[in-house]
């Protein structure tokens, strides 16, 4: 959690959360808000009674400034992809506290008799939330894990009045299931039930990471070669059609090759050809099942030199070619 400055006045749109993140009671999670001056809201989830899920995925004209409050708080684990974020709390006995969160933090918290200020500036949204009541997620243990014991978190009893406010960087297993989230190929109620083991892989994972004590060690780069890393995986996927090389690319970055690789696979889990590789062949599927372009268009708009090459990369990565992808569209468009 770092520590800045009291916060400013945000002259972008502004949104007011009247018992924002309430749990009024043991078996729901309400979240509720207003918006304004047409500011995008997530997409907001019911996995099932007791657990939400908030999908934020788009992209914000303007900053944003938003005033919460909270009486009977969910237990909340937010992932921040894609902005900075600073956060006025006011509440539990403290005096008013500035927090800032960067790209590639995760947010365990438990908030109970808090207000105060959101905050961020405008552009890319992106990021996952999970809340769960205080009974339902002491319900998914038998045994109360040894760091929640450590947190006050205990399966016998309440959640204690303290708030709970740890925030460190997530790693690479943790931005994969993320990706999977955001890529979730279901509909309906099977992709709610996807949703929902994703919504308990990512708790394991960042509870893992906690009893493990691996939390002080997730950043192993600066938070300045990291902001440099979320650049360079911006230019790669700004140019899926002509990347530039990893030893370009690194010079772009401002940052030598070994780290620039250590990055990606600590962030996203993966090495910066493989990221590539992915967003590619993502962009493929997308565009099989949103546009007419024909299979070798498909193929050069990302990259790929003939469409044979990217059949081939398409089926290992997929289980299917894309002649599927594309018969399924002309199939439900029918």
């Amino acid at each position: 959690m770092k520590q800045v400055g009291s916060g400013e006045k945000n002259d972008g749109a502004t949104i007011t959360a009247s018992k924002f993140l309430n749990s009024t009671s043991r078996s729901n999670v309400i979240v509720e808000c207003s918006k304004q001056n047409g500011d995008f809201l997530p997409e907001n989830i019911a996995l099932r009674p007791g657990l939400r899920m908030m999908i934020f995925n788009h992209t914000r004209p303007g900053n944003f400034r938003m005033a919460y409050e909270i009486e009977h708080a969910p237990l909340g684990f937010s992932f921040n992809l894609s902005q900075n974020i600073r956060l006025t709390l006011n509440g539990g006995g403290k005096n008013r506290e500035v927090v800032e969160r960067s790209p590639g933090d995760v947010l365990v918290a438990y908030l109970p008799r808090t207000r105060g200020i959101v905050e961020s500036p405008g552009g890319r949204v992106a990021g996952v939330s999970l809340y769960f009541t205080p009974h339902v997620f002491r319900d998914l243990f038998r045994k109360t894990p040894e760091c929640l014991e450590l947190l006050g978190i205990n399966s016998c009893r309440a959640l204690p009045e303290k708030r709970l406010f740890r925030q460190s960087p997530f790693n690479g297993n943790i931005h994969l299931v993320l990706r999977q989230i955001f890529e979730c190929p279901y509909r309906g109620e099977l992709r709610r039930l996807f949703l929902e083991a994703k919504a308990l892989e990512l708790v394991a994972l960042k509870l893992t990471e906690m009893e493990n004590g691996l939390e002080t060690n997730a950043s192993a780069l600066s938070h300045r070669e990291l902001d440099r890393i979320r650049e360079a995986r911006h230019t790669l996927l700004a140019r899926l059609d002509n990347p530039p090389s990893l030893t370009v690319l690194s010079r772009l970055a401002g940052i030598n090759r070994n780290k620039l690789n250590r990055g990606f696979k600590q962030l996203y889990g993966n090495t910066a050809f493989n990221v590539l590789r992915n967003a590619r062949l993502a962009k493929a599927r997308s565009l099989l099942q949103q546009t007419d372009l024909t299979l070798s268009e498909v193929a050069f708009s990302v990259g790929y030199n003939n469409q044979a090459n990217l059949t081939k990369a398409f089926r290992a990565h997929f289980g299917q070619t894309p002649k599927t992808i594309r018969r399924e569209k002309i199939i439900r468009s029918s």
